[in-house]
């Protein structure tokens, strides 16, 4: 007796009256309006320019359903993190501050459970190369299924002898590609070069949905913080309030990593009592932080930094 067999569904053409009646799922956000599944980015800065400690900062957000400005909301989502260069020893350090930073119970669960690392240094294991088809397949067993960001941190190790040619981008791009359909996200932390762009293949940027650029700035005098611009210099979606520059400051204090962020020359100090008088108003300070285009942190420690003065002086609180 003869058997049917079913021929594999074929990838055929949509016409434009089909795919106007077609219904896709809505968009999956992970951060805001930045990062969706499905969505490829990448981070770009000098060595030492705060581009991993940016790429925690994304992650934690993600996977603890953290607001991180000037991007958004996280979902609450898995993140799988792939640290390619750090001692596991480090890396740890950093995540306890950062973790030590957040005072949600219910977040501090859900990060706990949905960060999900990858280091070769406590893997003792070379692991993989993402432009190597087998290496793929290693670093696709370690990644959890639920997994909807994966950060790879940075590009230059994890590429066999860090090479960046339009050769070994091909199969990077294939494996990308292949994340993509997976419904995954995929942001990239990669080096610029001498003059100052990322470093490597100008293909880079063309399976791009975004791009961000850091360039380092000189640190607040004596405070031991990290301090650097953003730029969006790629953005497929229309979002008008990340064309502007940012500007970040990244520093522990009290065994905490905090952050502020600020729309690049913005004075803080010039609306500093303002600040201060809509949180006397009993306005919320997420309320303060919309208006000024800040982080709840920047507006707490500026109001903080006022009461200080008033207190010291025995007068009411004045602008610097």
């Amino acid at each position: 007796m003869n058997q049917e067999t079913q021929e594999p569904k074929r990838v055929r053409a949509v016409q434009l009256g089909q795919m106007l009646k077609m219904e896709f799922a809505p968009d999956i956000q992970l951060l805001g309006q930045l990062i969706f599944a499905k969505t490829i980015g990448m981070i770009a800065g000098p060595r030492g320019g705060g581009k991993s400690l940016l790429s925690m900062l994304m992650s934690y957000a993600v996977a603890g359903g953290k607001e991180l400005a000037p991007w958004g909301n996280g979902s609450g989502m898995p993140v799988a993190y792939l640290d390619g260069e750090m001692r596991a020893i480090s890396f740890q350090s950093r995540l306890r501050l950062l973790h030590a930073r957040n005072e949600a119970p219910g977040s501090m669960r859900n990060v706990q459970k949905n960060l999900h690392i990858i280091s070769r240094d406590f893997a003792k294991d070379v692991i993989g190369y993402i432009d190597q088809v087998e290496g793929q397949r290693r670093i696709d067993a370690l990644i959890p299924d639920e997994v909807k960001l994966i950060v790879i941190d940075n590009l230059s190790a994890w590429t066999s002898g860090g090479r960046e040619d339009g050769g070994s981008w091909a199969t990077i791009k294939a494996w990308l590609i292949e994340k993509r359909l997976q419904g995954k996200s995929v942001l990239l932390v990669h080096h610029t070069g001498k003059n100052g762009k990322q470093r490597g293949s100008s293909a880079h940027e063309d399976l791009l949905d975004y791009s961000i650029l850091l360039s380092p700035t000189a640190n607040n005098g004596d405070e031991q913080d990290t301090r650097f611009t953003v730029e969006h210099t790629k953005l497929r979606d229309h979002l008008p309030h990340l064309k502007q520059r940012y500007e970040f400051a990244i520093y522990t204090k009290d065994e905490k990593l905090y952050f502020d962020v600020t729309p690049a020359g913005m004075r803080v100090s010039e609306h500093a009592q303002e600040m201060l008088d809509m949180h006397i108003n009993n306005i919320p300070m997420s309320e303060i932080a919309e208006k000024f285009r800040v982080n709840k942190s920047t507006v707490s420690r500026t109001i903080q930094r006022l009461k200080a003065i008033a207190t010291s002086a025995e007068a009411p609180a004045a602008v610097a």
